[in-house]
């Protein structure tokens, strides 16, 4: 298990967001992205490491809930998620692997809208450097943050 994912851990954002790259090899980086991606990605990254979630496709699925309903974001993501490096990544997913993880989150969804509903305030989407130093379990405090695990 990721120390990042880990409800009580006192690791800061930074070292968090250290722990989530280092974790996947794979995850796009920034080099040929558009700014545009660029930004959305720093910030869906550190919406991953703030809301406890890894890098599986559950995962992805339960951090889309959380950006939506948690963070200052809200709704406007979804342009986010149509960017060409966006689509790039879902073209990559088959079938199979869609289905079953929506079975799977039947249950978390309404678990996590039940924890955005009881958050004390919204995640900053995009202006969060400021907890950079900032260690997990008080963000999470801060902001009413219970990880779905």
């Amino acid at each position: 298990m990721l120390e990042y994912t880990r409800p009580g851990t006192t690791i800061t954002l930074a070292e968090g967001l250290r722990e989530y790259y280092a974790s996947r090899d794979h995850l796009v980086t920034g080099r040929g992205m558009s700014e545009a991606a660029r930004e959305f990605f720093r910030c869906h990254d550190a919406a991953h490491v703030v809301f406890g979630c890894s890098t599986d496709l559950t995962d992805e699925g339960i951090v889309k809930i959380w950006s939506f309903f948690g963070t200052t974001g809200g709704l406007g993501l979804m342009a986010g998620y149509r960017l060409p490096e966006s689509q790039e990544i879902y073209e990559t997913l088959g079938w199979g692997a869609i289905v079953s993880t929506a079975a799977r989150m039947l249950r978390l969804v309404p678990l996590t809208l039940w924890r955005c509903c009881r958050m004390a305030d919204r995640w900053p989407w995009s202006q969060f450097d400021q907890h950079l130093d900032t260690p997990l379990v008080d963000i999470r405090r801060l902001y009413g943050i219970r990880v779905v695990a």
